[in-house]
């Protein structure tokens, strides 16, 4: 079992836990056995199960694929790569989402003690709280 530590950005929980989400992501996350090189597709397995539309693409005119997406919600599984590219990728892609009002909240998964670290997204997310409007749910996973 991993250990899960959370960061609500601009009320990303009470957002999920309007939609009915908040139970159902924690659910899957708590039932990830172990981190390592199949806990992406494992967790992506479970969201397939719960209905959740995956490698999906919101950007029209481009060939990025979201990881998760349901009810407005965008769940992005980063537990292996760079904190620039985890920025880059979700935190501005789910922006532009935002503001064209395609999603209402960005659920970001990624572990305690790799790049790109929950620590370091968790930093990142409150330095850059005035140009990130969209609603972020941080989510650390940990051995």
């Amino acid at each position: 079992m991993v250990k899960i530590r959370t960061y609500s950005h601009r009320d990303s929980e009470r957002i999920l836990k309007e939609k009915g989400l908040y139970q159902e992501i924690m659910e899957i996350v708590r039932k990830t056995p172990s981190l390592g090189t199949g806990a992406h597709n494992m967790i992506s397995g479970f969201l397939g199960e719960k209905g959740w539309n995956l490698e999906v693409n919101l950007l029209k005119g481009t060939r990025y694929q979201q990881d998760a997406y349901k009810q407005g919600v965008l769940l992005e599984i980063d537990l292996r790569g760079s904190l620039l590219d985890s920025v880059h990728r979700n935190f501005l892609r789910s922006q532009v989402l935002y503001n064209s009002e395609v999603v209402d909240v960005l659920v970001q998964i990624t572990e305690m003690d790799r790049e790109p670290k929950y620590n370091a997204m968790k930093r990142d997310i409150e330095l850059f709280k005035s140009v990130l409007s969209v609603p972020i749910y941080l989510i650390g996973l940990g051995g």
